[in-house]
């Protein structure tokens, strides 16, 4: 009996003992709960992999917003005028009214903007300006964004294209009585979808007789100011990458994966009729596509850049009925970067050419290709569009939500010594009084930018 008694207390200790080992080692291998705080992740930080032993249904990690470099930094230059602010989404088109005040600017934010920018009145000396000077007008495109956005030749409306929509919607751009006051934007009308591929392209004349629009299905279409098709025109180019009126509004040209530039005359009669729109010349030369090209306010230069990795300045003050050709005034290489196709822009004096390559600014001289600056990271995305002024101090840029305003500090170096070789060789006392003129303003500008106080 005493010997049972013994076995049955052994084996209560042996019990006892295996159950604190347990307890032991479970202890160990689940980790303390906090009160108050939520459950560790599932996923191993450095496997991302689920740990055994864990639920199998957890809440899915939200990835981190992507932050770009202007919301880490201010983007700073010492040739930049000033940064327009304004838009929340990035800014798809801009373009300038026919007297140069007023820009406008469309973005993915579903919002046109106007922005009052009197360049003929701002003051030379002023190298940098503040938001705060600049007056601005916003309004909404309802239940769509526009991706293209225009100026009418006498500066009273708007031409958008919507993007889900893809068809033209015209806005009135009504002037407040107030003398100064900004005027008011509203929505007038628009035009029936014409076409299913979306619009790359769209322009008005300079002579308010027609609008063009383009696709990069090639399809040219020609319309009157009431949105019927004049003309519809196939540009043969593969791909089309840009399209244009010309300044003049006598022409329409296009560009695309072939390597010319294609030009076509509108015709009218002199009563203002349309007729029809004739092959007129080409701008050859380039060995592969051509991303952008542009016109000199005269329409007697045209440059173009392409993906061989040049640029071209053409003289196109010809008459190509009598078989006159557009020549080469000079070619330059340009040093691109990334796959976004490159923009160019030509200075209205004709002095420097700009060109604009995934997030970079390169501004080369029309008189030897010379590259004379380049601005890195001016945007967090590739640049998209690329304006002078119509005073040719201004290089505007926007590949964001911003549009960067650069002081033309290149030209005004070219133009020092264009001014200086032309006293020389003029004879006029008139003409030599403004060569002076000019040139002390030229000279006292890049003084002003090479920190000269003279």
């Amino acid at each position: 009996m005493a010997l049972d008694m013994g076995l049955i207390i052994l084996t209560l200790v042996i019990g006892l003992l295996i159950a604190v080992l347990v307890w032991s080692l479970t202890k160990k291998s689940t980790p303390p709960s906090t009160k108050g705080k939520n459950e560790k992740s599932a996923y191993s930080k450095k496997e991302g992999k689920k740990t055994s032993g864990m639920p199998s249904k957890l809440p899915k990690k939200k990835a981190a917003p992507a932050v770009s470099k202007d919301s880490k930094s201010t983007f700073t230059h010492s040739w930049l005028l000033t940064s327009l602010k304004g838009h929340t989404g990035a800014i798809t088109d801009m373009d300038f009214s026919a007297n140069g005040k007023h820009l406008a600017t469309c973005a993915e934010d579903r919002s046109l903007m106007l922005w009052k920018l009197n360049f003929d009145g701002l003051d030379s000396s002023v190298v940098e300006l503040n938001m705060n000077d600049i007056r601005t007008v916003r309004a909404h495109v309802q239940y769509d964004s526009a991706t293209l956005i225009r100026w009418s030749p006498d500066s009273k409306a708007l031409l958008t294209v919507r993007a889900l929509g893809n068809n033209i919607e015209i806005y009135k751009v009504m002037k407040k009585p107030e003398a100064g006051g900004l005027p008011s934007v509203q929505p007038s009308h628009a035009f029936e979808k014409t076409r299913e591929a979306d619009l790359l392209a769209i322009d008005v004349a300079s002579t308010g007789r027609f609008i063009m629009t383009c696709t990069p299905k090639n399809e040219l279409d020609i319309l009157d100011l009431k949105g019927n098709l004049l003309a519809s025109i196939v540009t043969n180019q593969m791909e089309t990458y840009s399209a244009k009126i010309s300044p003049d509004g006598r022409f329409v040209a296009t560009s695309g994966f072939t390597p010319e530039v294609r030009v076509w005359e509108v015709v009218f009669s002199r009563t203002g009729e349309f007729e029809k729109v004739s092959r007129a010349f080409e701008l050859g030369g380039h060995t592969s596509g051509i991303s952008s090209f542009d016109y000199s306010p005269d329409s007697g230069r045209m440059v173009s850049v392409s993906k061989d990795g040049t640029w071209r300045l053409y003289n196109t003050n010809i008459d190509y009925r009598q078989g006159q050709l557009a020549t080469l005034l000079v070619s330059g290489k340009w040093k691109g970067e990334g796959s976004e196709p490159a923009r160019i822009a030509l200075a209205p004096d004709g002095r420097v050419v700009a060109i604009g390559s995934n997030s970079s600014l390169y501004i080369y001289s029309t008189v030897n290709a010379e590259l004379l600056a380049h601005i890195p990271d001016v945007h967090s995305a590739p640049i998209t569009r690329l304006r002078f002024d119509s005073t040719s101090r201004f290089i505007l840029t926007t590949g964001d939500k911003y549009v960067r305003i650069f002081h033309n500090v290149a030209g005004f170096k070219i133009a020092v010594a264009d001014l200086e070789s032309k006293l020389k060789k003029t004879t006029g006392q008139a003409m030599k009084e403004r060569c002076q003129i000019q040139l002390k303003e030229a000279v006292a500008l890049v003084n002003l930018f090479n920190g000269k106080n003279e």
